[in-house]
């Protein structure tokens, strides 16, 4: 309530001293110089003309002026701080607005101008000639001569020059060469079993060292006899060495001798 009644006291001793200056001010402009002290005034010359009279040489201007005052105040003491704080904001929105505007357009000027500089600066430029060397005259170049006893004049001409004849292509070795082989020797199993004699075809695999790295048992008679003899021995079978890997069947013979 206390409160209430402050802020209400406050308003009103508001109202009263902006009443009170706009009294003052209609006063002391409704004031008119006498028309005798005008007339018997001597006309100032010189430094004295330039200073002020202290006399209101319009008064409907200023009394315009103090109306608005007095309307702003009105409009002032019946508006909430939160009107006042939102067209404070506004106003510095509008401040900042113009000032953003006003150096981009400086901006804009400034750049047009220093185009405006480089175009001209450019257009200054003169083109220098570039100097042209004169083409050397052909002159013609004389043949060697070599003189003989008898003083006759012999022209002789530069050989041309071939090029070297390719090397010929280095011919693929792909043929197998056997080197060193084992024979397989006749198994004690077959032996023990009555077995004489047997025939084996296997196909071997010739790496490019020439090496056998595997054994294929095609056919056997009879069978499971003679199939670990013969891979045995063929696989420590050497060949040449040869452009790619090949393959190649081998027949073994078996014979029991007596």
């Amino acid at each position: 309530m206390d409160k209430v009644v402050k802020n209400n006291m406050n308003k009103i001793g508001t109202l009263l001293l902006s009443l009170l200056c706009v009294a003052v001010l209609a006063s002391g402009c409704s004031k008119k110089p006498a028309p005798e002290e005008v007339a018997s005034a001597p006309p100032a010359s010189g430094s004295e003309a330039a200073k002020p009279t202290g006399l209101v040489k319009n008064a409907v201007r200023h009394t315009d002026q103090t109306a608005d005052v007095t309307k702003w105040m009105d409009q002032a003491a019946t508006k909430t701080p939160a009107q006042i704080a939102l067209e404070e904001k506004q106003a510095k929105e509008a401040k900042a607005a113009q000032e953003a505007k006003a150096a981009q357009e400086a901006k804009a000027a400034q750049d047009a101008k220093n185009l405006t500089a480089k175009a001209a600066s450019g257009i200054r430029e003169t083109v220098k000639p570039i100097p042209v060397a004169a083409a050397p005259t052909p002159q013609a170049v004389a043949p060697k001569v070599v003189e003989t006893p008898a003083s006759t004049p012999v022209v002789v001409a530069a050989a041309p020059k071939t090029a070297p004849a390719p090397a010929p292509a280095p011919v693929e070795q792909n043929v197998l060469k056997l080197l060193t082989s084992t024979q397989p020797g006749f198994p004690g199993a077959a032996a023990r079993a009555g077995l004489t004699e047997g025939v084996v075809s296997a196909r071997i695999h010739v790496e490019t060292d020439g090496k056998v790295s595997r054994v294929e048992i095609i056919k056997a008679l009879p069978t499971k006899y003679f199939d670990k003899e013969v891979i045995a021995a063929a696989m420590a079978w050497k060949y040449a060495p040869i452009s790619s890997p090949q393959t190649k069947v081998l027949e073994f013979h078996f014979k029991l001798d007596n």
